[in-house]
């Protein structure tokens, strides 16, 4: 079948769906893994770094080869924003038992889960093999406390009971690993069958390059419309796109362990993207070959990739752009995990904005940074929600909202600035004609006092003269002492503007080395920080052990107390982190966690209350202050 001249065969950052699954290519053997171990195991875990493929593998790789097993249903879930997601979970099962046997299955989507999959295998005969893909975003919905949610306990029912002909397979996040705990009392063998799905090998990449190509060659009839992509191109794409290598956001690290082999894999979603890309340029100039020219004069993988959101972006006017600093933040937590908000909500923390957000978020969603989430069957009077399309967008998300806000910030102080220049500025003006209205007026004097007798004349006019030169030396005062201060206020603003660029920096301690020697000044050694750390009880996949680290200041070791600082932003300077950057405030006393296992050197960049106090930075070795909690 001819395909449509706007198909392209890669997808750039959305994940490849069934459909697509004669264009995916280089998991292979993942696939045939995957569906093994989800045939042979109740319960199998699949996890892997934000941005691996975990959706596209089970869609276009392991959904196909599963569908084509008889006697077998496959149900895949993924909707954990909505409040009847276990509603929905059921009434899946049901339509794929249906659709694998041809027959619509009596059971009652009202009884637990345990027993509608115990009921609908046994009146139907079929295996029941349920993906629940993206995994993480359950528990971010549906916290513990929430006593109302029986899926755990009919979930682990599930999987324990021997007499259900049905097995689980968990896709997530590396990072959300921990989280599964949650079901560790429940489920006896929770890690058992743990598998890791990593980034492409360079010949599997090479694969999900030039096989694409092909079968996108195969369906065209004439031969002139085929594509062909230069050998040249395919090495110098692999080699750009390595894992580390490139990123949507200058401080966006990757949030899960790493190790020497990933160094040498390639990230698929920034494989995609610059493929896609190069794709439209080569259609949009009439070619039929994608050529290692035309990256070149795109800046190569790091550019097409680094500045994806910030074209999107550019589009917007700038009240859009503030618009969208309003609820970036929103839609991703500080941790890197994407959240759904709904149309109306987002409309009540627009403000006085509420009537831009449906054409910025429309925009937004046909340029692939949103995704647009329907509302449950039978709800349409409830507004969409909305989400950011892929993980690895998400710090890139971040990153242009703290450079938004950020500028803002320095374009207010400007302003601020510009504004005390004027208004001192139209003082010295009164002050000048003041002055020049009373020289008038003794002017006036001195012409009518002249009258009466050359001495007094001469003597006026020395009187003048002197104090011309003493209001003149004044002014001149005045100008110099309003220069120096605007000059000492520049100066603050530049060098802290330096300081937190070099705090942002993917050196930042090599560029904050120069700069200590300049303005020791800005370097904070009175403030004293502790870290504190507890075991969690369990390792991670390496075997080491799993801590809660806290970071904070010594409440007794600030100057002017913890009023004096308004806020505190910790850098967390070291790959291994998603989010680099973390906010703190007063209320939760300056404090930054996480679990891992081991210890980083992180920048603080301290902000007082005093807005005519700049900011500071500590460096904080967490190894050497570290005691047990």
């Amino acid at each position: 079948m001819t395909l449509p001249d706007s198909f392209c065969p890669y997808v750039g950052l959305q994940p490849y769906t069934e459909e697509e699954r004669d264009f995916f290519f280089g998991r292979e053997r993942d696939q045939r893994v995957i569906a093994s171990n989800l045939y042979a195991s109740a319960m199998t875990v699949l996890y892997g770094a934000s941005g691996v493929g975990k959706s596209s593998v089970l869609m276009a790789g392991v959904v196909p080869l599963l569908r084509a097993k008889p006697r077998t249903a496959v149900v895949v879930f993924r909707d954990w924003q909505r409040p009847d997601f276990l509603t929905a979970l059921k009434g899946e099962c049901l339509k794929s038992v249906a659709l694998a046997t041809g027959k619509t299955v009596k059971t009652n989507v009202d009884i637990p889960l345990d027993e509608l999959l115990f009921s609908a295998g046994n009146e139907s005969g079929v295996t029941i093999l349920i993906l629940l893909d993206q995994f993480e975003e359950y528990f971010l919905y549906h916290p513990e406390s929430d006593a109302s949610n029986p899926f755990d306990g009919e979930f682990a029912r599930a999987v324990n009971r021997d007499d259900i002909d049905a097995n689980f397979l968990l896709a997530l996040r590396e990072d959300g690993l921990s989280r599964l705990d949650r079901f560790r009392a429940r489920i006896p063998n929770l890690m058992g069958n743990l598998l890791r799905l990593r980034h492409l090998d360079a010949a599997a990449a090479e694969d999900a390059i030039r096989k694409p190509l092909a079968a996108y060659n195969d369906r065209q009839d004439k031969p002139e419309s085929a594509m062909t992509i230069e050998d040249e191109l395919v090495s110098t794409i692999i080699d750009q796109v390595r894992s580390g290598s490139v990123s949507l956001a200058p401080a966006a690290g990757a949030g899960q362990p790493q190790d020497a082999e990933d160094d040498t894999r390639i990230e698929t979603p920034f494989l995609q993207l610059v493929l896609t890309r190069l794709w439209e340029e080569e259609l949009g100039a009439n070619s039929r070959t994608l050529r290692l020219a035309t990256l070149q004069r795109l800046g190569g993988a790091q550019e097409i990739v680094r500045t994806h959101l910030d074209a999107v972006m550019a589009k917007l006017e700038p009240r859009e752009q503030t618009l969208c600093a309003g609820f970036f933040d929103r839609l991703v937590t500080p941790s890197g995990t994407k959240v759904a908000c709904r149309l109306d909500d987002l409309g009540k923390w627009a403000g006085d904005l509420a009537d831009q957000v449906i054409p910025v978020v429309t925009l937004l969603s046909e340029s692939r940074i949103l995704r647009t989430i329907a509302p449950p069957a039978g709800q349409a009077a409830t507004p969409p929600s909305y989400e950011i399309f892929h993980d690895v967008l998400a710090p890139a998300v971040l990153d242009w909202r703290r450079r938004f806000v950020e500028q803002q910030a320095v374009e207010e102080i400007r302003r601020e600035e510009q504004k005390k220049h004027d208004q001192e500025r139209a003082e010295r003006k009164r002050e000048l004609e003041l002055q020049q209205s009373k020289v008038k007026s003794r002017q006036m004097r001195i012409v009518a006092t002249a009258a009466l007798c050359v001495m007094a004349l001469l003597a006026g006019l020395t009187f003048y003269a002197f104090q011309q030169r003493t209001e003149a030396g004044r002014s001149r005062d005045m100008a110099v002492s309003s220069q120096r201060l605007a000059e000492h206020r520049l100066h603050r603003i530049k060098d802290s503007i330096a300081l937190i660029k070099a705090a942002l920096s993917d050196e930042p301690f090599r560029n904050l080395d120069r700069l200590s020697a300049s303005t020791p000044e800005l370097f904070n050694r009175k403030i004293k920080f502790k870290v504190t750390y507890k075991s969690l009880g369990f390792k991670n996949p390496d075997g080491r052990d799993v801590y809660n680290f806290k970071l904070f200041p010594d409440p007794a070791s600030i100057p002017g107390g913890k009023k004096s600082i308004s806020s505190i932003t910790y850098r967390m300077a070291h790959p291994t982190f998603t989010v680099q950057l973390v906010a703190t405030g007063p209320d939760d006393n300056f404090t930054v966690a996480y679990d891992g296992w081991g210890t980083i050197n992180v920048i603080a960049l301290i902000e007082y209350s005093d807005p005519e106090e700049a900011p500071t930075l500590a460096i904080i070795d967490m190894r050497k202050v570290m005691m047990p909690e």
